[in-house]
């Protein structure tokens, strides 16, 4: 009887750094829904990530609590300690960086300091700090529970390495899965040469450790095939982004009074991993010069982070009126107001043309408002015309915005607005991508 149940238990290691209760829904999704499917595909899955006894300055804790109940309640999280301060810490070193000029001093090259070392001794990034106890962990819960695969998400990209050292210390193989690209991104080229170079030579070693790397975009997949010619080709295989048609079935809808731009997920200001909307807002101004009365009947709901930079452009271009900044929400009313929208905005990362942002597989799965996306040419703009989900437009291109945006509203106003289809989608639901993910997985243990 025993050696059946062994035969019958695929266990797979689930190494996520970014997992709930931190960072946003966008995050950890893409696990999340993994885990929530994985059994019914024969693996029982096993959580490696973050000690959550503390909140930290990189890894929050905003609005992905809730994800948790969608995974088996018998689930099993090994956490591992992090080195890095937590926000009680940091709360602390300000109120005593406040008492008078001299702790200030000495609090501002402390914060100097901290920084110095995360940008230059911190390789690949600043979470490598968790690499040890993370391994720790994880050959120990390899040995406890009888795991089959280790199966690593990234970014941060320092999770790859968790991984191999894992599958170094156990023998078992690894599977490593590429949520954003490493190498020869915007992120990559600011860094240093010496940088670079040890990015690329940790990702060429993580590369040859594992026994299969997943992408989420084809273009990923073809720019590490044509990075790794000496790789088997099917070394790489591609499992996207998508949704969870579930999520869908039960979320009620609403007719609006104002046509309703809708953006689900953080914006952020950063010359390498950035997404910005200052070429939105001058369009919207312009939009407003050239007829005024659409004052009235337009709003821009974003859900998720707004930088305070963000707003006070929006008030100094004076459109402080028309955008609303509601935070971080529950998953489940942020897809009430995706499928309630009139035109859905998706921004991505600037420069980045081998992503899709995730947000766009929902988008389409509400079956209704087309998407605007705000992008580079890539992987993104092409998704959206094979597809025939909205419009694609240059971020800095503000004449292209302003009229994709005037066209939409012109037909909501007339009461014919448009509309796309969602034919297509369930190629994306979550159950088939696990499916797939299961598959790889079988592979692999068996081979």
């Amino acid at each position: 009887m025993s050696h059946l149940s062994r035969q019958k238990s695929n266990k797979v290691l689930i190494v996520a750094r970014a997992f709930p209760p931190f960072l946003p829904v966008g995050h950890s999704i893409r696990v999340i829904k993994f885990i929530k499917y994985l059994a019914g595909f024969g693996w029982d899955p096993v959580v490696l990530t973050v000690d959550d006894k503390k909140e930290y300055e990189f890894l929050p804790k905003v609005g992905s609590e809730t994800l948790l109940s969608e995974v088996p309640s018998n689930l099993k999280i090994y956490r591992a300690q992090v080195i890095e301060p937590s926000l009680e810490y940091l709360e602390k070193e300000r109120r005593f960086g406040e008492k008078n000029w001299i702790t200030g001093k000495i609090i501002k090259n402390l914060i100097r300091l901290r920084n110095w070392i995360y940008w230059n001794l911190l390789l690949p990034d600043r979470a490598v700090t968790w690499l040890p106890f993370a391994v720790l962990k994880g050959k120990q819960a390899v040995k406890r529970e009888g795991i089959s695969v280790i199966f690593a998400t990234c970014p941060p990209h320092s999770a790859t390495l968790v991984g191999a050292f894992i599958k170094l210390l156990t023998g078992k193989p690894l599977i490593l899965d590429f949520r954003d690209d490493w190498i020869d991104t915007p992120w990559h080229k600011s860094k240093s040469a010496i940088r670079r170079w040890v990015d690329k030579t940790l990702e060429k070693w993580a590369v040859g450790m594992a026994d299969k790397v997943i992408l989420v975009t084809a273009w990923s997949k073809e720019a590490f095939q044509d990075r790794y010619p000496s790789q088997p080709k099917d070394k790489f295989s591609l499992v996207s982004n998508g949704c969870d048609l579930n999520d869908f079935k039960e979320i009620d809808t609403h007719a609006n009074a104002k046509f309703t731009v809708v953006h689900a997920g953080s914006l952020n200001i950063s010359t390498v991993w950035g997404r910005n909307i200052t070429g939105l807002f001058q369009a919207l101004q312009k939009i407003l010069q050239e007829h005024p009365e659409m004052r009235k009947n337009m709003n821009f709901i974003f859900a998720g982070d707004l930088p305070e930079e963000f707003q006070v452009l929006a008030e100094e271009m004076g459109l402080s009126d028309l955008i609303q900044g509601i935070g971080h929400q529950p998953h489940n009313e942020v897809l009430r107001l995706v499928k309630s929208a009139d035109f859905l905005l998706a921004i991505n990362y600037e420069g980045w043309d081998t992503l899709i942002p995730g947000k766009i597989y929902e988008y389409w799965a509400a079956g209704k408002a087309p998407i605007f996306l705000l992008s580079c040419p890539g992987a993104a703009s092409d998704f959206i015309e094979k597809n025939k989900l909205g419009i694609s437009a240059d971020p800095y291109d503000v004449g292209a915005i302003q009229q994709s945006i005037a066209n939409v509203y012109k037909q909501w106003e007339i009461g014919t607005p448009l509309k796309i289809n969602s034919d297509g989608v369930e190629a994306f639901d979550r159950k088939s991508l696990t499916e797939k993910l299961a598959q790889t997985l079988s592979k692999v243990s068996s081979s």
